[in-house]
């Protein structure tokens, strides 16, 4: 029975770290650039599977009959565009990512909402500078026009091409500052960007799919509630056995 207790409260804690993806993939639907997350919960099955495909002929460790919530996992699926008409925004298509500036590093992002600094530099709306393949992009006042391969005009010169790099399908990006990714890998360097589209005077909405996440946040809430009730369930047995299967014969 009190494996029994255990097993429900950690689905439990499952469920709510799981709500908590979901909350924060609603909160940032309108976001742009905003990627995704995706989690799901390991049950026993799940864990053993996963052990055995990893350690074949090897002890396969402490398992329990636990539900483990699992790590986060980006979605870098393509949001759909929406046309602005500004001059500083560009969204991407394909898998590329700007490559930002910042005061913790190199940073990369999706959301493609420019404007510049009192020194002309083209940055993000969090201060971040946007970096070319010469450093940080620097337009000035100027009238500018950004290519489809990145190259920026300030004016008729140009001024720079937009360092827009591209991920191998194995590496893992994890989420950092606002709205900016960074790999897992520290040391990992992305390629240049051979499939990767700039669109000038538009935007990359958010990836997420609201109404999936709401459908995912309905059935949490439900096993939640039902492993609230094999607790109370688990308590009275509990209880029962305390006080009424342990008590002397009279």
């Amino acid at each position: 029975m009190i494996r029994g207790l255990y097993t429900a409260a950690s689905a439990m804690v499952a469920t709510v770290r799981r709500m908590e993806v979901a909350t924060n993939n609603l909160t940032n639907a309108e976001t742009v650039g905003y990627k995704q997350e995706r989690t799901a919960g390991a049950a026993f099955d799940e864990q053993l599977v996963a052990r055995l495909a990893a350690q074949q002929g090897q002890d396969l460790g402490r398992l329990t009959l636990a539900n483990v919530p699992q790590v986060p996992v980006l979605d870098l699926g393509q949001g759909a565009l929406q046309a602005t008409d500004r001059a500083l925004d560009v969204a991407l298509e394909g898998p590329g990512l700007l490559t930002l500036e910042t005061a913790d590093g190199v940073r990369y992002t999706r959301d493609g909402s420019l404007t510049r600094d009192a020194d002309g530099y083209l940055t993000t709306l969090a201060g971040a500078r946007v970096l070319g393949e010469n450093g940080p992009i620097q337009v000035g006042g100027d009238a500018v026009t950004i290519d489809a391969d990145g190259t920026v005009r300030a004016g008729e010169e140009v001024v720079d091409r937009l360092r827009v790099v591209e991920f191998g399908p194995d590496d893992v990006l994890e989420r950092v500052g606002r709205n900016e990714l960074a790999p897992q890998q520290r040391d990992l360097e992305p390629q240049a960007a051979t499939a990767t589209t700039v669109r000038q005077g538009f935007v990359e909405a958010s990836n997420v799919d609201v109404t999936g996440v709401l459908t995912t946040t309905l059935g949490l809430q439900r096993a939640y509630e039902a492993n609230q009730r094999m607790i109370r369930s688990q308590d009275d047995l509990l209880s029962r056995a305390v006080t009424e299967i342990a008590r002397p014969p009279s």
